[in-house]
């Protein structure tokens, strides 16, 4: 007798348990979004394959189950992309969301830009002060600001960086203290609002920490390099 359908079919189960649980540890790992694109189109196929399966051998609750994860994937795939494609970003918007959040998808990035508020500050405005509460999280979209650190210039912030550093999350102290030496554009979003952001949308506030982690290294980078240089020690 020939197992070859058979064989053939178990094949095809075997195939969807794996997209099943590729997807599931993918998750679990970080490597992808519940909301994405992703990992909805992996639990598709996986529950196609698995129902494919199931017609060399047929089990009523196995068919059900996999019709109804058809069925609520491709509402969800329908709906990343009515959200997606009706969601518009204004042109500053769209400029952070590819510097700092390249993976995030626009709704939530959309949500991100409601929490906070768009603002024009002239040269010399204190954006943080040293020893003091961070009670907000800024972008410099354009301008320029000094950062003194005990008194001494260890850096220079430019456009398309964060005023800030991850305390800004649980209220901690600001390490230096930020003022303005030109005119900007910034953005502004108060700790308690991103706090509450956060905790609804926990992949959005991982893709802001890692954008401000880069953005601290960086700025690390820059005052290492300022105080180790020969006219460093010459003004100091």
């Amino acid at each position: 007798m020939d197992n070859t359908p058979a064989l053939f079919f178990d094949a095809v189960g075997l195939a969807g348990v794996v997209f099943y649980i590729t997807a599931y540890g993918a998750l679990q790992g970080g490597f992808l979004r519940g909301n994405g694109y992703v990992y909805t189109t992996m639990n598709l196929i996986a529950a196609v394959l698995v129902l494919v399966s199931l017609t060399n051998n047929f089990n009523l609750s196995s068919a059900l189950i996999q019709i109804m994860w058809i069925a609520i994937s491709v509402f969800g795939l329908a709906r990343y992309f009515i959200l997606h494609h009706s969601t518009r970003l204004t042109p500053e918007e769209a400029a952070f969301a590819r510097s700092k959040l390249p993976d995030i998808a626009k709704p939530l990035v959309r949500t991100f830009f409601l929490a906070g508020r768009w603002s024009n500050l002239p040269p010399g405005t204190v954006i943080a002060t040293e020893g003091e509460e961070l009670s907000a999280l800024v972008y410099l979209l354009l301008g320029e600001a000094e950062v003194r650190h005990r008194g001494k210039n260890v850096g220079q912030l430019k456009s398309d960086m964060f005023v800030g550093e991850l305390t800004c999350f649980d209220g901690g102290r600001a390490t230096a203290t930020v003022a303005l030496t030109s005119p900007a554009r910034v953005f502004r979003i108060a700790s308690k609002d991103l706090v509450k952001l956060g905790q609804r949308t926990p992949e959005l506030r991982a893709a802001i920490e890692q954008a401000i982690r880069r953005d601290t290294g960086l700025k690390l980078v820059a005052a290492n390099t300022k105080l180790s240089s020969p006219t460093s020690w010459v003004e100091a």
